[in-house]
């Protein structure tokens, strides 16, 4: 009921439109007998498509309320979407600042194996990727955001 408040509320202009149409006939016109469906047929007609038009106007509300509600809910969701990633970046940006010293330190180390530093560079350059890649995402959708990093991960298999 909630999300045809404009329809309801057109109806009921119409229904008080109709009876006040035919009261003001009535009392201010002078006809003889009071009539709420007129004989008149030219007079009917016009009530008719004055309510269509009143009860459609309210269908129109509704629908592009609806339509703006939509979008409002997708900017916000947008807006949260981009204060997550501007977080995420955050955070990710201090841990992999802090894993360069790891790799210094490692590198120090004579003893470190330089293939596992290899994979080391691999992982960071792998991670910078899919944020770069999830910071770029038009539209906010689950299957965009997943999408994002599953297209990563093929084709670098594909490799």
């Amino acid at each position: 009921m909630r999300n045809r408040v404009f329809t309801i509320s057109a109806s009921i202009i119409a229904i008080i439109f109709w009876f006040s149409d035919a009261l003001i006939h009535y009392f201010i016109y002078k006809e003889p007998k009071f009539e709420i469906i007129p004989d008149d047929f030219n007079e009917l007609w016009m009530r008719i498509v004055i309510i269509i038009l009143l009860i459609l106007m309210g269908v129109v509300a509704d629908y592009y309320s609806k339509k703006i509600l939509i979008a409002q809910k997708q900017l916000e969701a947008a807006r949260i979407y981009d204060s997550m990633i501007y977080a995420s970046h955050h955070i990710i940006n201090n841990l992999l600042n802090q894993m360069e010293l790891f790799k210094l330190e490692a590198k120090k180390s004579k003893d470190f194996n330089p293939e596992v530093m290899q994979y080391f560079d691999l992982s960071i350059d792998e991670s910078k990727d899919l944020l770069r890649k999830l910071s770029r995402i038009e539209n906010v959708t689950d299957f965009d955001i997943l999408d994002s990093i599953h297209i990563y991960n093929i084709n670098k298999k594909q490799k």
